[in-house]
């Protein structure tokens, strides 16, 4: 299986082969696989056990073959891949100054991506149904673990960016503020892979996640929430609460494998770019990287 995505700076559609297809088909689309997962990938001990390997010198020595088949550009990281000590230094990876700069001026009414990856955007999310597939709602009370929160959001508009084991794994803030609450709330380590996105959207709100509340001049109360899944070791918060950031600052990282996070914009505060409005109606998720300006 290949995913259809959208590329938004060269404006073209490319297909990109979900990771483990095979073993991830058997997960989440058999009964023998659904149990496997329930009783063994979604616990937070087997992501352990995914990061003491990545975490070992032993582990090491995958790096090299990691780059080469991936095509990951090495020109834009801090450090050369040989003086990475473990898989882990590599995958949470620094970027040199400048490879993630924010687009446009840096002013209250901006929104960037905020990872790089593969977005979608659900507009209007308390009347949205169509979520990777028509006919899935969210469930905004169970994702804020609170009634008053999910009111206080009712109708915003929400950017899932997704990522995939390949990508950069740091995430930036979207848009500039002051952090002004942080939640965290424990919960299973799923996969947000597509594949099983479609079949359990659910996912997004019985994961682990970290809220963090961002008070912006321009759009009031918003939202940035990072989603761990299976093998994300840890998730890892760079700003405290009480800090003021700017867009494109960046916010912290993802410890191993592939993982989410999800912005929360006020409705009608902010004017989406229009491609990704488009792509995102037909439910087919947009690629692009961190820092690109989110608007018109």
């Amino acid at each position: 299986m290949s995913i259809k995505l959208f590329d938004l700076e060269k404006k073209e559609f490319f297909y990109e082969k979900v990771p483990a297809e095979a073993f991830m088909q058997f997960m989440y689309n058999s009964m023998l696989g659904r149990l496997s997962v329930w009783a063994l990938f979604k616990r937070a001990f087997f992501s352990k056990l995914g990061g003491l390997w990545s975490h070992s010198k032993f582990s090491k020595c995958t790096i090299a073959g990691f780059i080469k088949n991936n095509n990951i550009n090495v020109d834009e990281m801090l450090y050369a891949p040989e003086n990475f000590k473990c898989f882990n230094d590599f995958f949470t990876r620094a970027l040199k100054d400048g490879a993630r700069t924010p687009e446009g001026v840096n002013s209250p009414d901006m929104v960037s991506f905020p990872s790089d990856g593969r977005h979608l955007l659900i507009r209007n999310v308390s009347q949205a149904t169509s979520f990777y597939v028509k006919g899935q709602k969210f469930n905004m009370a169970e994702f804020f673990k609170d009634k008053k929160l999910a009111e206080a959001f009712e109708g915003c508009d929400m950017l899932i960016s997704r990522l995939a084991p390949v990508d950069y794994h740091r995430f930036h803030f979207p848009i500039s503020g002051t952090i002004v609450a942080r939640k965290e709330i424990k919960g299973a380590l799923f996969s947000v892979s597509p594949i099983a996105l479609v079949k359990r959207l659910s996912i997004l709100w019985e994961n682990k996640r970290v809220l963090n509340f961002i008070e912006n001049q321009y759009f009031g109360m918003c939202a940035f929430v990072e989603i761990g899944a299976t093998n994300v070791g840890s998730i890892v918060n760079l700003r405290s609460v009480g800090e003021s950031v700017e867009r494109g600052d960046v916010a912290g990282y993802f410890n191993f494998a592939g993982s989410c996070v999800i912005t929360l914009i006020p409705k009608d505060k902010f004017q989406w770019n229009e491609t990704l409005i488009e792509m995102s109606s037909q439910n087919v998720e947009c690629y692009t990287k961190a820092g690109k300006f989110a608007g018109k």
